[in-house]
């Protein structure tokens, strides 16, 4: 896809848009993290609770740090499988919005891999990202499955290629290493 699309899929999501676009494994629904409106209407979309919280997918790790609290992690390894398809899901600082927390007070964060995608995260900061389908279909793997499944209740959809087609990615938990999905 060409530059100009991405920085039309950046634009629409600074004034508080839905986009679909590529991820590393299936195309992903997104909007800004920091944009409660914008993800209410992805929790709407997905037809999933409010109050279940979402991955975060930041360029680098230092976008979304404030957010996190580091006094029991050992950021070693958890960096080790940065950028890629790799999510952890840390203890929430005092300072992470609690609309992205959800009721346990963790923060689920993903340092992508994926080129184009890292670029939009740099671009306009973290990014709630989520499968690109809705309850109980299989996530879209191009972009016709997903205006199939969202039509132009999307406000943009951003071509491109996936990295590992097929394969979401793998979710631990930071104190531990236990993984909740592979």
């Amino acid at each position: 896809m060409g530059w100009w699309q991405e920085l039309a899929a950046g634009r629409r999501l600074r004034q508080g848009q839905i986009i679909v676009h590529p991820t590393e494994g299936v195309f992903g629904l997104a909007c800004r993290a920091l944009d409660v409106q914008a993800l209410r209407r992805v929790s709407n979309l997905k037809q999933r609770s409010p109050k279940q919280p979402f991955i975060v997918v930041v360029a680098d790790f230092q976008q979304i740090e404030y957010a996190v609290d580091l006094t029991r992690i050992d950021l070693t390894p958890i960096s080790a499988g940065w950028p890629g398809p790799e999510t952890w899901v840390f203890p929430a600082s005092q300072l992470a919005p609690r609309w992205l927390t959800g009721d346990d007070c963790t923060i689920a964060v993903r340092v992508t891999g994926h080129p184009q995608f890292a670029r939009l995260c740099s671009d306009v900061g973290p990014i709630v990202s989520t499968s690109a389908n809705t309850k109980g279909r299989r996530p879209a793997l191009n972009l016709l499955q997903a205006r199939r499944y969202f039509g132009g209740s999307v406000d943009f959809y951003l071509g491109g290629k996936l990295t590992v087609p097929g394969r979401p990615s793998r979710i631990r938990v930071a104190t531990s290493g236990l993984s909740l999905r592979s």
